[in-house]
């Protein structure tokens, strides 16, 4: 199966997706300038310092490109395991929740355990447990993109072109209502379809429709994307920045906005424009590519860490500590770059062991179809708060944090864990058939009861408000009525001899 897999791997996607993780890895190194100050630890962001560099985030915010990869890679999956939604959910969900899982366990142990430790100020621990969970932000979003990956390749086969083109037709809608009316809260709205986007765009590459674009082709497409950026930064009033700005009013990230679809067009036009390039030089250093490919979370996740733990060695020892933008910055951002290498390499050492690349398993037969789908969704949810959660909160006073929004939510530390384990409990009895409706229930009745004592303010180490609560009340009852009505479906269908081992009428998930 790795032989053949091997084979079948596009050199193009490969170098795409290494070169995508490698950039953000460098642009977050080479923009973060550490502070460091008698009573204070902060890091600072270039790009609030030189507004001059933000134009270069249109070449170094690679998001996109990694949405149009996760397309292609989801596709695929799907095809191997022949449409069979839970085993293809399993094998994606194994290979980002294990190395991710790892990540935030580590890293709580580090927040519970340092908290009550009298350690001096700055406190350089609950600065690092502040920032490491900066990369999350994206796991937590991709999750959701792969549950609902099969919705959107259906959508795909019967519709084509038309979903990508419905998908900005809802992000424009969504742009006018927020910054024309001022309807904010609609902004969540363009999480799903700006970053469904790219995504969207990886199956035409998957069923070879963009694979054998021509150059001409690929030209014209990076050049309207960069007529749409100019477009919409000069008369749209966006700003530059592709990337979220500390200090500025307006990003393009949060919400994403209408700038982030041109942004896609014109780095997948430029990605197309070089493929023939980027594939023979995949080929001449497929061993390196090959290296890369296995441990891509990894690098991800332990990046911002590693810039931490190098910080916390260096600037007690007498690193310069040029004010940012400065000449003397300038000339120490490649010792700041290669300097921060070795402590990354050590990470990724002691974690790329986790980073599970394992062939797709077969999922035990069972007529509980629609229950178990229900109660997969409700972990996909749960997980993906949690993980956004902790991109937001850090890792810090995990009991005593205040709650911080997240998309909707008002979250904390402790209430991002109990998402945590609810989505993985209700994975595990997902796929122990007999009990995944009991595993659907019990997450819907954890967001009841997190819903009632956000609404009583009972417990206020979960940091959470009324509004949230009532989120997570709707949550909890859509949970019980899609599973009350799943589990009728399930009975209604269910064949006198579904419980019969090898029975021909027995039920597979699909």
């Amino acid at each position: 199966m790795r032989e053949q897999e091997r084979r079948e791997r596009d050199m193009f996607i490969d170098v795409v997706r290494v070169l995508a993780v490698l950039v953000v890895v460098g642009a977050h190194w080479a923009t973060t300038t550490v502070v460091w100050e008698p009573g204070r630890i902060v890091g600072e962001n270039a790009l609030s310092v030189i507004p001059e560099t933000h134009p270069v985030t249109w070449l170094v915010q690679v998001m996109p490109l990694l949405f149009f990869v996760g397309g292609y890679a989801n596709a695929r999956s799907l095809a191997r395991h022949e449409g069979v939604y839970l085993a293809y959910l399993r094998t994606r969900l194994v290979r980002l929740l294990t190395p991710t899982i790892t990540f935030l366990a580590a890293w709580l142990v580090v927040g519970v355990l340092a908290e009550p430790l009298p350690l001096p100020e700055p406190n350089v621990v609950e600065r690092a447990a502040d920032l490491a969970a900066l990369p999350l932000w994206f796991l937590g979003l991709y999750i959701v993109v792969v549950a609902l990956a099969p919705v959107m390749r259906r959508l795909h086969e019967v519709h084509g072109w038309w979903v990508p083109a419905l998908l900005v037709a809802g992000a424009v809608i969504v742009d006018v209502l927020v910054h024309g009316l001022g309807f904010e809260a609609a902004g969540v709205a363009n999480y799903v379809f700006v970053w469904l986007f790219p995504h969207q765009l990886g199956f035409f590459y998957a069923d070879g429709r963009l694979e054998h674009v021509s150059g001409a082709v690929a030209g014209v497409v990076a050049g309207a994307g960069l007529l749409a950026l100019l477009v919409a930064v000069t008369v749209g009033g966006y700003p530059v920045s592709m990337v979220g700005v500390p200090g500025e009013d307006r990003w393009n990230t949060d919400p994403p906005s209408l700038a982030l679809v041109a942004l896609t067009v014109w780095l997948l036009g430029l990605a197309l424009l070089a493929r023939s390039g980027l594939r023979s030089w995949g080929v001449r250093k497929r061993t390196l590519v090959s290296r890369l490919n296995g441990i891509p979370l990894t690098l991800y996740l332990w990046h911002v860490t590693a810039a931490a733990i190098a910080a916390a060695v260096m600037y007690p020892l007498g690193y310069p500590r040029a004010a940012t933008g400065s000449a003397s910055w300038w000339a120490t951002r490649p010792l700041w770059l290669g300097a921060l290498v070795p402590f990354l390499l050590v990470l990724v050492w002691g974690f790329r062991r986790f980073e599970v690349h394992r062939p797709p398993e077969p999922v035990a037969r069972s007529s509980d179809v629609w229950s178990r789908h229900v109660a997969a969704g409700l972990a996909v949810v749960s997980l993906a708060l949690g993980i956004l959660g902790f991109g937001v909160t850090g890792f810090d006073h995990v009991a005593t944090r205040s709650g911080e929004s997240v998309l909707a939510f008002t979250l904390n530390p402790l209430q991002n864990v109990l998402h945590l384990a609810a989505g993985l409990g209700v994975l595990w009895v997902v796929y122990r058939p007999a009990s995944s409706g009991l595993g659907g229930t019990a997450a819907s009745v954890l967001y009841l009861a997190l819903g009632i004592v956000g609404w009583s303010d009972g417990i206020g180490v979960f940091g959470t408000n009324q509004a949230t609560a009532t989120l997570q009340l709707v949550v909890g009852s859509v949970g019980i009525g899609l599973l009350t009505f799943a589990i009728s479906r399930d009975r209604r269908h269910r064949a006198p001899r579904d419980s019969v081992p090898g029975s021909p009428n027995a039920r597979t998930d699909n």
